[in-house]
């Protein structure tokens, strides 16, 4: 990557679009899950993260790589398009009311009534989810970024305002899965208007054929990545119960907050500027070690902060309910960490051809997290987190595997991109550590709190200046970037 080749200041351009709308969202997200966790229950969350699971697994279906297919097809045509839209309708609406016929009996599984009404809630979500698949996708392949984040900031917008407005009013978990049908209901809504042409909405099958060779291996591929990111919420709360499962998804959802803060923007435009290269016949193996360095060197030192600050940080950010999730947070964040060493493998497969290889990835990687969750929920949910670990150095080394096969890349070069990054995060790790464990700030969490990052913040970019990490080079210049855009949006 560097300033002197076009595509690279373009990738840099709209990596800083991304920064600026991306993480809008993601600050509603936040403050959202810091109000909701001081009016909704552990238990409450849990029960909500059953029902939610239940839908999510369908929408891996529903999905079908609809829009991976959009994304990187070179001759992509109107009847394609068509197509993918008359696929999508067709799947959520049969899928919506099969899962609605059958959430009694779900909720029998449960021991509880009111998930079946929960179940019921979210599967309105099928009836509008087809509006917003295909123009979404669309918006991705033109790398639309500023069009396609505004829709993602107005539709968290939407969830955060429903789901806290009915919890003040005492709905519980139902207020959590109304907030979720108003995110997709605004997502749908503003997709539509966003869209290119209203052409796009004419359902057709007549490419049938191109999708199915195409979505067979990205569907079956999406369907067990939801069973494996779902199936721990509904064994746990069925093994477990709802109070366990609520603490579980706080505390990983404090992680994947900050990881996604971490991966979200890289991600969004790594998969367009993948495909855009593949098709044009240019190297992507290079530029994929470089965003591998530069999102080690962002990552490592936050999980590694997050995990010595866990106590303080629930304690501030959702309450004493919810001091049971902080001890969950270290091995959940080590999962993150050795996962990210060999980052966005399937981005990379699916955006430059390789789709056979995603079902023998999903596989492994789903009967490992099977085997790992079907041992440790028979002791406890602190079990659960630490069995985590094993299968985060499991992802790593099935994907790296994969990734070796694809492109040549060997485990040794991706641990070499991650040498720097890691030691980047000893060198800020280590003051934090000593800071948070002061006796003058024992029973002090919010001093603790800001203590503790203040000094791995300042100890970071000591760091990446003193081990001449490429983040450096890197942030100048998105830094140079954004500021010529707020000088061109002023």
């Amino acid at each position: 990557m560097t300033q002197r080749s076009g595509q690279p200041a373009s990738l840099r351009r709209a990596l800083a679009t991304v920064f600026v709308n991306r993480y809008a969202a993601l600050v509603v997200s936040f403050l959202s899950t810091i109000v909701l966790a001081r009016l909704v229950a552990p238990a409450e969350t849990g029960l909500f993260s059953v029902a939610a699971s239940v839908v999510l697994l369908a929408q891996a279906i529903r999905d079908f790589g609809v829009g991976e297919f959009l994304i990187q097809e070179r001759d992509l045509t109107s009847h394609k398009i068509q197509t993918a839209f008359g696929l999508t309708l067709a799947l959520a609406w049969t899928l919506g009311v099969l899962i609605f016929l059958s959430r009694h009996w779900i909720a029998s599984i449960y021991g509880t009534a009111e998930l079946g009404d929960l179940i019921a809630v979210v599967c309105i979500s099928f009836l509008v989810a087809p509006f917003s698949s295909t123009v979404l996708a669309l918006l991705n392949r033109e790398m639309a970024f500023g069009v396609l984040l505004r829709v993602s900031l107005l539709s968290n917008l939407a969830n955060a305002a429903v789901s806290i407005t009915l919890a003040y009013r005492g709905w519980g978990a139902m207020a959590l899965t109304c907030g979720m049908l108003a995110m997709n209901v605004t997502t749908a809504l503003v997709a539509t208007l966003s869209a290119r042409s209203w052409d796009h909405f004419v359902p057709s099958l007549r490419e049938w054929r191109a999708l199915a060779s195409f979505g067979a291996y990205i569907s079956g591929a999406n369907i067990i990545n939801q069973l494996s990111a779902r199936l721990p919420d509904l064994i746990i709360g069925r093994l477990l119960g709802y109070q366990p499962l609520g603490l579980y998804n706080r505390g990983n959802g404090l992680v994947a907050i900050f990881h996604e803060i971490v991966l979200s923007g890289i991600q969004t435009v790594a998969f367009p500027a993948f495909a855009a290269a593949h098709r044009n016949g240019a190297d992507v193996r290079t530029p994929y070690l470089r965003a591998a360095a530069l999102i080690t060197g962002t990552a490592f030192p936050v999980l590694a902060l997050l995990s010595i600050v866990a106590q303080p940080l629930v304690w501030c950010l959702l309450g004493p309910n919810w001091l049971g999730a902080a001890p969950l947070i270290p091995p959940l964040a080590l999962y993150y960490g050795l996962a990210l060493i060999a980052p966005m493998v399937t981005v990379y497969l699916s955006a430059t051809g390789w789709v056979r290889m995603l079902p023998r990835i999903a596989i492994g990687l789903q009967v490992s997290q099977l085997a790992i969750i079907a041992v440790t929920v028979n002791f406890s949910i602190m079990w659960v987190a630490i069995g985590n670990i094993g299968y985060g150095l499991l992802c790593f080394l099935i994907n790296a595997h994969y990734l070796r096969q694809a492109t040549g890349i060997t485990l040794a070069e991706l641990l070499r991109a991650s040498v720097k990054s890691t030691a980047v995060t000893a060198l800020c790790g280590i003051p934090a550590l000593a800071i948070v464990n002061l006796p003058a700030l024992v029973g002090q969490p919010f001093l603790t709190l800001t203590a503790g990052l203040a000094t791995g913040g300042i100890a970071w970019c000591i760091a990446v200046v003193l081990l001449r990490h490429p983040i450096v080079k890197e942030l100048l210049l998105l830094l140079h970037e954004v500021r010529r855009s707020v000088h061109r949006a002023a």
